[in-house]
């Protein structure tokens, strides 16, 4: 018999690990079995293209390059082979791989070269009218009502986290995302700045003493920024589902909080640096380039890749390193959210100018 042995994502973990829970073994004789026929011809297409070593396999972009996951040869076959620009129709948000496929097929790959009669959404047509024009779309009136729902002190959020496939932790499913450290500015209404984190033990589980400083930290009732919103929610719904005590104050500070991303989603703000996107690596290059160089300036951890790999393995290292390492996680995270300040002093700026 055959049988595929993988981790359950649903498994929650009690006090101690239940092996027979964390994994589950699926019979597959049925699925083996219908591969089986295609094998020898498989193998025999395998031979000659390994055989034909002179002319490599041409197989044409599309979203296979992608799915499951993105293919490791991707950058080749756009880049070199087919010359795709770093910005191109593929780039276009939401535009959809069949609409994609439709202007590549005509030869289409330069969203300049996108017809006036292309079928887009508003949303779309706006970002392609941008590019083609090399002009910025700013809605100085959205921004500002934005700008009116904001209340002060402002309390920019941003969280670091990490996950483990095996959970060492009560309470946990494999894969779920731990919250380890936060940096949060808080902005007055002067423009003064505040500034409190949070980095958890090493080799502990961070998540009460993260919670716990997070509600003395950040009051009832105030304003919480942060950048996609979603994420930051999602992390404090799952310690307030907890820790029952802290339940009130962390919803609290759930149901606070307004997403900076919102002015660039909608389209209010922009301009073809941003690429079509409205990514933070997007918009804040755009918006405020010198604290792209502030990012290149740190040393050792320069994004959220790092930080998660670096805090994942702090408790193995020696003791001069972790400090090491602490220091440069503190950095890391405190400059994420003083971008956020500066990208939300830039709107600022467009509606003052404008009065």
């Amino acid at each position: 018999d055959c049988y595929v042995v993988h981790i359950d994502n649903t498994y929650v973990r009690g006090e101690a690990l239940d092996i027979s829970a964390l994994f589950k073994v699926v019979h597959v004789n049925s699925e083996v079995d219908a591969l089986m026929p295609d094998i020898p011809e498989n193998l025999n297409r395998f031979k000659k293209v390994l055989q034909n070593r002179e002319q490599e396999p041409n197989v044409d972009i599309g979203k296979h390059c992608m799915k499951p996951y993105e293919c490791d040869a991707k950058a080749y076959c756009w880049q070199v082979q087919r010359r795709i620009p770093e910005y191109s129709i593929f780039n276009i948000f939401n535009l959809g791989s069949a609409k994609q496929q439709e202007l590549y097929a005509q030869g289409i790959v330069d969203i300049g070269d996108i017809p006036e009669d292309f079928q887009m959404t508003a949303a779309q047509q706006k970002k392609v009218e941008v590019y083609q024009s090399n002009s910025t779309h700013i809605d100085t009136k959205a921004i500002g009502a934005f700008l009116n729902t904001l209340g002060y002190p402002l309390y920019h959020l941003d969280f670091e986290t990490f996950s483990q496939a095996i959970p060492e932790y009560a309470h946990l499913r494999p894969f779920e995302q731990i919250p380890f450290q936060y940096s949060l500015h808080v902005e007055h209404q002067d423009g003064t700045l505040e500034h409190f984190e949070f980095l958890a033990k090493a080799g502990a589980d961070p998540r009460r003493a993260l919670a716990e400083r997070l509600v003395a930290d950040i009051p009832l009732h105030v304003t919480v920024l942060a950048y996609n919103m979603s994420f930051e929610k999602g992390v404090i719904k799952k310690l307030a589902e907890q820790f029952d005590d802290l339940h009130v104050s962390l919803m609290a500070i759930h149901e606070n909080i307004k997403d900076l991303m919102l002015p660039f989603q909608k389209g209010y703000y922009v301009t073809p640096d941003m690429q079509g996107s409205y990514s933070i690596k997007k918009v804040l290059p755009a918006l405020v380039p010198e604290m792209e160089q502030a990012y290149k300036e740190l040393d050792g951890i320069h994004n959220g890749g790092e930080a998660m790999n670096a805090f994942a393995s702090l408790h193995v290292k020696p003791i001069e390193e972790q400090e090491t390492l602490r220091t440069q996680l503190l950095a890391y995270c405190k400059l994420d959210t003083l971008a956020m300040v500066r990208v939300l002093g830039k709107l600022k700026e467009i509606t003052d100018n404008t009065r």
